[in-house]
């Protein structure tokens, strides 16, 4: 029996940007040592893993070193290839069951509006040298969902954050997010993500990161509603909007690879 397996780019509407993911679609669930083998095999930041369960689906992420409790543009991933395929029609919204516990994600107008848990950060010191693997002075440090959050002065700082991964992995952390006021044009804020300690040096697009992004911006800028770019080397562009204790968090996706696993 054969596995389908997808490659996304996610919170991208062009092949070859955005952050990629892997999507397997299952008919049950199979075992963590399995799924976490074939997350090294892909080796993406993120492979995505869902099967039906009622009339919603359950949904777990692993990356290639370990499982994760939230990712932003794998579930994006996730729904995209759901209403692609017609395992799920288009106008229905998908309802994933995970570890964050219930997620959404809807359909509109060629953008995929998923609703998440907010996490608006929490004001901390950072673990020492952190800054310093870095390169970066803070304007603010705090902390969301077990990782950190700098805050620094200037778009330019952002995008030319240079790590010692040497150094940077000797931290004790778990991921660490940089982010700044935008001065692009159509962009509100801009934000680097780097998680070496869970096998990801940097992630393209990190869709959970705005859970914290978001409520902080939104309260920082006086807007209900802004455009945030995330300034990797592939890069990607998010809408965000928090919404009580939850965020929406929209993007687009597209499939650049099918296949089937056969193991």
């Amino acid at each position: 029996m054969t596995i389908r397996i997808f490659q996304v780019d996610a919170f991208t509407n062009t092949p070859f940007s955005g952050n990629p993911a892997a999507v397997c679609l299952l008919s049950e669930p199979h075992s963590a040592q399995w799924m976490q083998q074939v997350g090294a095999e892909m080796n993406l930041s993120e492979t995505a893993f869902l099967w039906p369960v009622d009339s919603d689906f359950s949904l777990r992420w692993f990356t290639p070193a370990a499982e994760v409790d939230l990712c932003g543009h794998a579930t994006l991933a996730a729904a995209h290839i759901l209403w692609e395929t017609g395992e799920l029609p288009v106008t229905n919204t998908a309802v994933f069951q995970t570890r964050s516990g219930e997620l959404t994600a809807a359909s509109d107008n060629g953008w995929i509006e998923l609703n998440f848990p907010a996490a608006p950060p929490q004001p901390t010191a950072l673990p020492a040298n952190l800054t310093a693997a870095l390169g970066i002075e803070p304007l603010f440090t705090g902390s969301f969902n077990q990782k950190h959050l700098i805050v620094v002065d200037g778009e330019d700082i952002v995008r030319q954050i240079d790590p010692d991964y040497s150094a940077l992995r000797q931290v004790a952390a778990r991921g660490v997010c940089v982010t700044s006021r935008a001065t692009s044009p159509g962009i509100d804020f801009v934000s680097r993500y780097f998680a070496p300690w869970i096998g990801i040096d940097e992630d393209p697009v990190t869709g959970s990161a705005h859970c914290c992004l978001a409520p902080y911006w939104a309260a920082e800028l006086g807007q209900e509603e802004l455009v945030a770019y995330q300034a990797s080397a592939r890069g990607g562009l998010l809408r965000v909007r928090p919404s009580g204790n939850r965020v929406l968090i929209s993007g687009q996706a597209v499939t650049v690879l099918e296949g089937r696993l056969l193991a």
